[in-house]
């Protein structure tokens, strides 16, 4: 295999060191501990990692865009995530380099994570991770090792994972030349600030006359506990279903279009995609989250859709798989969600997912309680809505 003359610069430059992955003031960091060396009395041992930002923040700094590692620890310097640059990949390059005085031994690689800290964390599931084997020119993807959260990527690595050093081959090689891992990351329905970090181990062990045992076993590791995926359930706001409002909108009707809220925070809207109707009115809609300004752009997680129709409505709450789309809430229909008792719709109000404490949390009330303003503090009554009841659902909170 046969490694370009740009990456062996940067895998032999001393341009290593200590980097963060940030959104929006949440950093999740790539390893900070240290790994197993081995200690061997005959033949020589040499790995040097090196990373280069493929896409994303911090992609093509010359000052920090690619360098070493310091010693065994993966630390990579990445530019802030926010809602416009949500996502970015990183190539690791695991390299043997041959020397004059010493040839290097091929060697069993490993590689194992702790769990994120602080555990049990809103970012480590927020922030989706996959980790695959990656062509060392081009940086494309091969083959998976590892998909899912940063919780369940780092629970996965947690005993070590035996690294493949020819994965172009059947069976798992020892590692004599250079072998690459594409690390691909992406911010998912998180808004909010926080810091994880989660230290991510290598050890190299010679595999000449000897059998490699994996050096990260018997660790008395534990599952890494899960975090809040919506730990505060807060309205963002309201879309009324009346005439003279916005192009689109009519008196309990409404065109697939994109629409701002009537009230709570404007910044955000509804795309709506699909419609069933009856008699001349939109008794369900499907929909997604947007941000006005950056359709593109990262939003928080949908909590709670309140659908109000007639005297009642009908009401759909998250579970661990919802995103921004109705097609994600149990009990929509191919993310339609209604009004009830075949009603037209009035109005819609969406609650999200976000970072703040239980203690400090709004809820999940009607912006009209409050005129407006982004959800703010609900009034006293902690009122819990009767879903087909007599009264109109505005003037109550939403039970989750």
């Amino acid at each position: 295999m046969s490694v370009s003359r740009r990456r062996l610069l940067a895998a032999l430059a001393a341009a290593g060191g200590a980097g963060a992955l940030t959104a929006t003031g949440t950093a999740a960091r790539f390893g900070d501990a240290e790994a197993f060396r081995a200690s061997l009395t005959t033949g020589v041992v040499d790995l040097v990692v090196g990373y280069e930002l493929r896409t994303g923040p911090g992609a093509g700094d010359p000052d920090s865009g690619f360098g070493t590692v310091d010693g065994p620890r993966i630390h990579v310097p990445v530019g802030e995530l926010d809602a416009t640059d949500s996502s970015g990949s990183l190539l690791v390059t695991f390299a043997l380099p041959q020397g004059e005085d010493a040839v290097n031994n091929p060697a069993a690689l490993w590689l194992a994570a702790d769990c994120p800290t602080p555990a049990a964390t809103t970012l480590g599931e927020a922030l989706r991770l996959t980790l695959s084997y990656a062509d060392c020119e081009t940086g494309k993807a091969t083959a998976l090792i590892a998909d899912g959260s940063l919780r369940e990527v780092a629970d996965e690595l947690r005993d070590g994972s035996r690294i493949d050093g020819d994965p172009s081959t059947d069976g798992v090689d020892c590692l004599a030349d250079t072998v690459c891992l594409l690390v691909e990351y992406e911010l998912v329905g998180y808004v909010g600030d926080g810091a994880v970090d989660v230290p991510l181990w290598f050890a190299a062990v010679q595999c000449r006359n000897t059998t490699p045992q994996n050096p990260f076993t018997n660790r008395g590791t534990e599952p890494c506990p899960p975090g809040e995926l919506c730990p505060c359930c807060r309205t963002l706001g309201k879309l009324e279903f009346a005439d003279d409002t916005q192009t689109g909108l009519g008196e309990s009707y409404a065109a697939p279009g994109t629409y701002a809220f009537t009230e709570g925070d404007t910044r955000y809207g509804l795309e709506i995609y699909d419609t069933a109707e009856s008699g001349g009115e939109t008794t369900g809609v499907a929909f997604r989250l947007v941000r006005l300004d950056d359709p593109d752009a990262v939003v928080p997680r949908l909590c709670t859709v309140a659908v109000k129709g007639g005297p009642g409505f009908e009401q759909y709450d998250r579970d661990d798989d919802t995103l921004d789309d109705t097609a994600g809430l149990p009990g929509s229909d191919d993310g339609l969600v209604y009004a009830p008792d075949g009603k037209g719709i009035s109005h819609v109000t969406v609650c999200i997912c976000t970072t703040e404490s239980e203690s400090g949390c709004p809820g999940c009330v009607d912006p009209s309680l409050t005129g407006g303003g982004g959800g703010g503090p609900p009034d006293d009554r902690g009122g819990r809505p009767n879903r087909t009841g007599d009264g109109d659902a505005s003037g109550d909170e939403v039970e989750r």
